[in-house]
């Protein structure tokens, strides 16, 4: 062997070497990097200057403002789905930070709102800034998140997990980040773990609100014992803002046999993209399958308490053009009392409520009185 192979050889042991010894003092050392293979089924940018959406071709895709990735306002998460017809993310909704400081005073009057505040960072600009901090990233291709496998009882499972930032709010101080990430076993579903930066006001509720339900036409809530239709709850609303209404508590609440709580929209329409008799803008225009959305909170990150919020909407925002068919809820949220690194799932699946495996209890009868009650049976 050459001297310049040996040293070659040798490095190449040694890199190898220091890579082994640094995953055995992984703070998570059932953790291990992944990777990559012709056949996966993650999104990632692969170069800088790439859109910024990460996510999986089976299931669920999110993304952050950035030339070239899915559209929307500053200040939001997009969340979407591959297109069947384009094999290229759709948008579906977005996600918004609003975090409430401890302090006196009404809640509202604590609270912030990623989407709707000023930009300190970028004067001008509406919405707070979002982004992905490669400084504190592990590699210099970071923004392509981190891609990690665990082991399960069946079969590894893989993690893809993204640090996003947000610019501090002016409003209240705030100052947080968000841990995304999506599992191979989950890939319908984007998992969102809230924190707090030690220079930030003391955070009392750190929500992620989906705030586009009506582009699906989301009308139907389900909680444990009855599906609230918004057409219903708003019928006597004829203005153009936001409705709002209380909030639903835990105890009202579905929860899954592993103790998940979990609170389910979905559309009254059989096929919301065949709806065409809108004046809106055609960006409103629905474009993918019927689909139902959901948050599902974990057992362990429950607090007491947990309570779902909606709101709704006559119009489109922005706009004075009705929605089809009537009032839909716009906000879904759910809400509790901050811990750090609580997490949030929000869900997406072409399933029906009642489809889920395993079951959600009280679904299936649920279903049957839903659907009595509403002249559905048999659909």
């Amino acid at each position: 062997m050459s001297i310049a192979r040996f040293s070659m050889a040798a490095s190449l042991l040694f890199l190898a070497a220091v890579f082994l010894l640094s995953a055995a003092l992984e703070p998570h050392s059932a953790y291990g990097q992944v990777t990559s293979h012709i056949d996966s089924e993650w999104i990632r940018p692969h170069k800088r200057g790439d859109p910024l959406i990460w996510g999986r071709k089976d299931g669920i895709v999110f993304g952050i403002p950035s030339p070239g990735g899915l559209p929307g306002p500053r200040g939001l998460i997009r969340v979407g789905v591959i297109s069947a017809k384009t094999g290229k993310p759709d948008l579906l909704n977005f996600i918004a930070i609003e975090p409430v400081v401890f302090g006196a005073g009404s809640r509202a009057s604590r609270q912030a709102f990623s989407e709707l505040e000023p930009s300190l960072m970028d004067p001008g600009s509406r919405g707070k800034r979002l982004w992905v901090d490669l400084v504190k990233t592990a590699s210099v291709d970071g923004f392509r998140g981190n891609l990690h496998a665990f082991s399960s009882r069946v079969s590894p499972i893989e993690r893809l997990t993204v640090q996003i930032d947000v610019e501090r709010f002016a409003a209240n101080g705030a100052h947080v980040y968000l841990m995304a990430s999506i599992d191979s076993d989950h890939p319908n579903e984007l998992r969102l773990a809230v924190y707090q930066y030690n220079d930030s006001p003391a955070v009392e509720e750190l929500t992620v609100t989906a705030t586009m339900g009506n582009y699906e036409r989301l009308r139907w809530l389900w909680l444990k014992d009855r599906v609230v239709d918004s057409r219903k709850l708003y019928a006597s609303y004829a203005g153009d803002a936001f409705i709002e209404h209380e909030n639903y508590p835990l105890d009202e609440m579905l929860q899954t046999s592993d103790g998940d709580a979990i609170a389910l929209c979905t559309s009254n329409e059989s096929s919301p993209s065949k709806v065409l008799d809108t004046a809106a803008a055609g960006h409103w225009r629905y474009l993918l399958p019927k689909l139902t959305q959901y948050w599902r909170v974990p057992a362990d990150d429950i607090e007491p308490d947990l309570r779902v919020r909606v709101n709704g909407r006559r119009v489109y925002w922005a706009s004075r053009d009705p929605v089809p068919g009537g009032v839909a809820f716009e906000n879904f949220e759910v809400r509790q009392r901050y811990r750090p690194g609580q997490v949030f799932i929000f869900g997406v699946t072409a399933k029906e409520p009642w489809e889920f495996a395993p079951p959600i209890p009280h679904v299936l009868h649920l279903q049957h009185a839903h659907q009595s009650a509403t002249g559905m049976v048999g659909k």
